[in-house]
């Protein structure tokens, strides 16, 4: 019985060390700053994680799709006579995206990247106001997304990056038979840590 359990055990700590040796995952946090086009109030980032598998390594190139979750909140609020207006608004993007990530010779610990992907929001807006009463809507939309970064090794596992998000999505809308078309150009900074496994 001891035999077989220092068995179990020894081939588990081997696949677990076979396994992180690949580094097809990573995991990542970043602090996002918007600097494109406002999404509705300009509200403010919170958080962006984010995941990432490399499914194809060319050694100068590593293909691979991630995905990013990032939320912006904002309270807004005026209380000066006659108007009064109080509430909530939170934006969610959540990002799936193919990307390359490239290896520079004599500076291997430097790589940047390039992906390509859709982003979709969802803004929640929730509160009261003099116009409208107490209220609650919610809108989704999404655009194309372009992502554009680098990361820097400070270990073999963890490393810093910065990227750049630009989304450009269309709103069309028909309101009391007057159809709405605008084109956004939205942007985002993220500057951020993260893990390789």
């Amino acid at each position: 019985m001891r035999k077989f359990y220092f068995l179990t055990v020894s081939i588990f700590f081997f696949s677990v060390s076979v396994f992180a040796q690949d580094q097809k995952w990573s995991v990542e946090a970043s602090y996002p700053i918007s600097v494109g086009d406002e999404i509705g109030n300009d509200a403010p980032g919170i958080i962006d994680v984010g995941v990432r598998y490399r499914f194809l390594d060319f050694n100068i190139v590593k293909i691979g799709a991630g995905i990013n979750a990032g939320v912006f909140k904002k309270n807004i609020s005026d209380e000066f006579e006659p108007v009064f207006t109080d509430f909530d608004e939170t934006n969610w993007l959540i990002q799936p995206k193919v990307f390359a990530e490239f290896t520079i010779p004599g500076i291997q610990k430097l790589h940047p990247s390039v992906g390509l992907g859709y982003t979709y929001i969802e803004s929640k807006f929730e509160g009261e106001s003099y116009a409208f009463g107490s209220f609650e809507n919610t809108v989704s939309y999404g655009g194309l997304n372009l992502n554009l970064g680098v990361s820097y090794d400070i270990t073999n596992r963890l490393f810093v990056q910065a990227q750049y998000d630009f989304v450009r999505y269309r709103d069309e809308r028909n309101s009391e038979g007057q159809e709405y078309t605008a084109e956004y150009n939205l942007g985002y900074l993220k500057f951020g840590a993260g893990f390789r496994f």
